[in-house]
């Protein structure tokens, strides 16, 4: 299991830097479409969500931490899920062409 946190942690810090350059590689791979949103202001966003789960999944994949702190590691990372949902699901970062 904690090579899997290793690796989601790797994919996120990956995808936080590119995102930090301006690049995207693995948010828009599904059915949405770039076009539809405003992508100053996801990658504004989505940036710092990536950077704090790439944190959490380093953390918890390093096992050096005790249960608690694992655990509210793991609550931070389910809250930025929802984050994640959100910025796709808002109008405030749709594009208004």
């Amino acid at each position: 299991m904690d090579l899997l946190f290793m690796f989601m942690g790797g994919l996120c810090l990956a995808e936080g830097i590119g995102l930090f350059t301006g690049k995207d590689f693995l948010m828009f791979v599904g059915s949405t479409k770039k076009e539809d949103y405003d992508l100053d202001k996801v990658f504004g966003v989505e940036k710092w969500i990536f950077m704090a789960d790439a944190a959490c999944s380093f953390g918890m994949g390093s096992g050096r931490f005790s249960g608690t702190v694992e655990a509210i590691l793991m609550a931070v990372f389910g809250a930025t899920l929802f984050i994640h949902v959100y910025v796709f699901k808002s109008r405030k970062f749709r594009s208004h062409d």
